[in-house]
C-alpha cells in the first residue's frame, strides 16, 4: 500500500500499519541474507521448508495454498528443495495416490538453523524495547492472525 505521487488520498492507519510490517519484514529478510545463501536456499523455499517443519509430512497442493503461491510454483521449488536434499516425497500410505513431502534431516537441519537466526536477529533488536510494547504487540499480532485465519484471500 506504498502511496505513489500520483495518489490523492490520505494514508490511512491500515496502510502505515502495512508499510511499517512490511519494512520490518523487508529489513530482517536482508540482515539474515547471508544465513539463506549460506544454506543454499531462497525465501520461497525456506518458506516451504519452515511450512513442512511443523508438520509431519504435507501435499505440494496443501503447501501451496498456505504459502498463496500456485501448485505449479511450489512444484518448482520442492523439485529444487528435493534435488538438495532438503525435501523427500513419498506415496502416502492412507491414499497411494497422494504424494506427501517431508523433510529430510539436512532439511530439518537448514531449516533450524535459519529459524533460529531470524530468532536470534529479533531478539537483538527488541533490546530496550519496554516490555508492555513488546506484549501489546504480540497481543495485536495474534488478534490479527485470528482474524485472518481461516478468512481465505479477499479482494
Amino acid at each position: 500500500m506504498v502511496m505513489s505521487s500520483k495518489t490523492t488520498r490520505k494514508t490511512s492507519e491500515a496502510d502505515e500499519f502495512v508499510n511499517a510490517f512490511h519494512g520490518v519484514v523487508l529489513s530482517l529478510f536482508r540482515d539474515i541474507a547471508p544465513t539463506f545463501e549460506a544454506e543454499g536456499v531462497s525465501k520461497g523455499q525456506f518458506w516451504a521448508m519452515h511450512e513442512l517443519s511443523s508438520k509431519h509430512s504435507e501435499s505440494v497442493d496443501a503447501v501451496a495454498r498456505h504459502l498463496a503461491v500456485s501448485a505449479p510454483t511450489m512444484c518448482v521449488t520442492v523439485d529444487q528443495l528435493e534435488e538438495a536434499g532438503l525435501v523427500t516425497r513419498r506415496r502416502s500410505a492412507q491414499d497411494r495416490r497422494k504424494v506427501e513431502l517431508l523433510l529430510t534431516s539436512k532439511g530439518e537441519e537448514a531449516e533450524a538453523r535459519i529459524w533460529s537466526k531470524i530468532g536470534e536477529r529479533v531478539s537483538e533488536v527488541l533490546v530496550g524495547l519496554p516490555r508492555d510494547d513488546l506484549t501489546t504487540s504480540v497481543r495485536v499480532f495474534r488478534e490479527l492472525n485470528r482474524r485472518l485465519d481461516g478468512q481465505g484471500a479477499r479482494s
